[in-house]
């Protein structure tokens, strides 16, 4: 699995930050790295050990999990374990079989219709029209953290809350067995006098028992929550606060003044109160990158900044090697944060290619490659590797190094753990085995 943000995308719309939380892209996963609060230790030794990052995939894909058309996999890998989320909750399928040995919906009614069930009714035009457009449908992927010490999976459903009004549904449950852990009915106030139309709550990150949930509609982010997960119950409601990642106990996100422009806001993961904050112009690019913010104001001519998500400090400039159009990568379990163009120069200009990795933690750069030695599109990262296409093949990264690890003919995965590696394809998304 992956975290990638591109720090070219204007967050003057908001869509295009919604686009890119559905995509699960968000700050990390309560079991990834956390720069500055890591996870208290808990007993492991039940759990089995998932096979080391493989260097190739199959060809030929074993099987397809049933998503509809999307962008990218709406799927959180534990193990042998694929959890699959849909418009009416969550699905558990067998890396190793495609057979599904779990559904897990919501109480409530769901707002939105599964779309196996609606595609069925669709004439030939409507749904071809609606395939085309798929890649907007909001299916953020789910969340794995840990609840009471147990590796849980998280994800929010849109449901008729208890005066049929919107609502939201958080659903727990054990990434390993597939056990219900709890069901939490949510009614925010910031969808009050909502409709349904395009609601969508990804859960963005979570740390030591406390996750942020985003609400957000097709076109705009509406709030954020904050949910105990040990609870569960809600801890704290914002509206002024438009979640977009975390890093540990801090979050990061943005608000848009009445005067106009973009306000930058730092704020704290358990009870939601702000810690900093920015102006900047309406002209800018905003992206989570791991600990970070990657921002770009276009009225600005300094160029792109890495911005700590804990002090709104900035941390990393031009003189490290950020260059526009770069996309940031930070893989489940990894140490590094790498931030990568797609193997091109700007117009011409080689100084706009290349990538650079930083650890993590420290945000040391630790190797930098510029146009010419850095080739290809990062398509996933998975712990310390980076997975490029290039031209009809797969190039394998040290992502602490920079260094190639293999380079073979096939398939590059958009999402990747110990087992398989996931590519949005069609109506669903392709599972094709790990090779070593």
């Amino acid at each position: 699995m992956s975290t990638r943000t591109a720090i070219s995308f204007r967050a003057l719309a908001a869509v295009a930050l919604l686009s890119l939380i559905a995509a699960g892209c968000g700050g990390g996963d309560g079991e990834g790295h956390e720069r500055r609060n890591p996870p208290q230790s808990s007993d492991t030794s039940g759990e089995a050990e998932e096979p080391p990052p493989a260097t190739a995939f199959a060809t030929e894909a074993a099987f397809s999990l049933e998503t509809g058309p999307v962008r990218h996999p709406p799927v959180a890998l534990h193990r042998q374990n694929a959890w699959v989320a849909g418009e009416t909750g969550l699905t558990l399928v067998d890396l190793a079989t495609g057979d599904e040995t779990t559904r897990l919906k919501p109480r409530r009614q769901p707002l939105h219709e599964a779309w196996p069930e609606s595609a069925g009714r669709r004439d030939e035009d409507r749904a071809a029209e609606l395939e085309k457009q798929g890649a907007q449908r909001r299916l953020p992927r789910p969340l794995l953290t840990r609840i009471g010490g147990t590796p849980a999976v998280v994800a929010a459903v849109p449901v008729k809350g208890e005066r049929q009004d919107p609502a939201v549904e958080i659903l727990a449950a054990n990434a390993e067995t597939g056990e219900r852990l709890w069901g939490l009915l949510v009614e925010p106030g910031v969808l009050a006098g909502e409709n349904a139309e395009g609601l969508s709550a990804p859960v963005l990150h979570a740390h030591d028992g406390t996750a942020v949930v985003q609400v957000a509609k097709a076109d705009r982010v509406l709030g954020s929550l904050g949910i105990d997960l040990d609870g569960p119950e809600l801890v704290w409601e914002e509206d002024e606060f438009l979640a977009m990642a975390g890093s540990g106990d801090d979050l990061a996100g943005m608000s848009f003044p009445d005067g106009g422009g973009i306000r930058l806001l730092g704020a704290v993961l358990t009870d939601g109160a702000h810690t900093w904050s920015e102006d900047i112009s309406k002209y800018a690019s905003i992206a989570p990158c791991g600990p970070w913010l990657a921002v770009e104001d276009f009225d600005d001519d300094r160029g792109p900044l890495l911005i700590e998500m804990d002090s709104g400090d900035v941390t990393h400039t031009r003189d490290d090697g950020l260059v526009s159009g770069m996309s940031c990568w930070e893989g489940e379990g990894g140490t590094t944060v790498v931030l990568a163009s797609n193997g091109e120069g700007d117009e011409g200009d080689e100084e706009r290619g290349g990538a650079i990795g930083l650890d993590a933690t420290s945000g040391e750069v630790l190797w930098r490659l510029r146009h010419g030695k850095w080739e290809g599109r990062v398509s996933a990262s998975y712990e310390d590797r980076l997975y490029l296409k290039a031209g009809e093949g797969l190039v394998v990264r040290d992502a602490r190094t920079g260094r190639v690890l293999g380079n073979v003919p096939g398939i590059a995965p958009q999402q990747v753990n110990g087992y398989a590696g996931l590519i949005a394809a069609g109506d669903g998304v392709d599972v094709h085995p790990a090779e070593r």
